[in-house]
């Protein structure tokens, strides 16, 4: 019987420089791999973003001409409109709640009482008769009214409280302390908020618009999403989507 010697045997397995080249391999493979999972979650976080922030966008500009559309008195940068009547005394409605004093910017308009009161009356109680608005709107020198009490309106209050854009509707047949009563957030990540009036005048008629415009920080840069959320920062750093609507106001009493 012949006897292999150690040196008949065949070697086998990888060189150094072998090793490297497939783990530099292995590494670019997992990089690139990492890197178009991130762009697309990235990509797709923003798709998101996007949207919502549109809908948001939407929502506010929506609030914004159904309020002042209807509007019979406007108070620009305060939470406090006088409002005068047909034929009553002039009245301020102020609208205040526990975190007003912190707010930034205000816009408060007094809106006419389209709701139906907390008890109605009959027949809109009574199942076996039509049931019919009790509140239709009315013609008043021109001007759009529901009800015959004009000195009861709904007081509507938009505030910016830090990034979030709120609105309060306040309806006065219900309690002050009503939880229907209290601010609802309307959008967020909103960076400012601007109100202005103009008066157009020409040989026959005076009329008055208002400009409102709200400012959406940017998201996908930390510089700029930071520096727009700093109240010290200057205006040349706000640079997210700004949103605006002008609306003739046509109910003033």
């Amino acid at each position: 019987m012949k006897m292999r010697t150690a040196s008949s045997f065949r070697q086998s397995g990888m060189t150094i420089v072998e090793m490297i080249v497939a783990t530099g391999v292995f590494a670019a493979a997992m990089a690139a791999l990492i890197s178009a999972s991130i762009a697309m979650q990235t990509s797709f976080k923003a798709t998101d973003a996007y949207f919502t922030s549109e809908g948001d966008q939407l929502r506010v500009m929506d609030y914004f001409n159904t309020d002042l559309r209807r509007a019979m008195a406007v108070s620009l940068s305060s939470n406090s409109v006088p409002y005068k009547p047909p034929g009553g005394t002039s009245t301020v409605f102020t609208y205040t709640n526990s975190s007003i004093d912190q707010a930034t910017k205000y816009l408060t308009v007094v809106i006419p009482h389209y709701r139906i009161p907390t008890t109605p009356p009959s027949p809109y109680n009574d199942p076996t008769k039509i049931n019919t608005p009790t509140l239709v709107p009315t013609n008043t020198g021109n001007k759009v009214a529901y009800g015959a009490d004009y000195s009861k309106p709904i007081v509507v209050c938009y505030y910016l409280l830090g990034s979030t854009l709120y609105r309060a509707e306040v309806d006065p047949d219900l309690p002050a302390n009503d939880a229907r009563n209290k601010p609802r957030s309307i959008a967020d990540n909103v960076s400012d908020f601007s109100v202005a009036d103009s008066v157009v005048k020409n040989p026959l008629t005076t009329q008055t618009f208002v400009s409102v415009s709200a400012t959406f920080a940017p998201k996908y840069s930390r510089s700029g999403w930071k520096a727009a959320l700093d109240p010290t920062s200057n205006t040349a750093s706000r640079q997210g989507t700004t949103v605006g609507t002008k609306v003739q106001l046509r109910n003033i009493f």
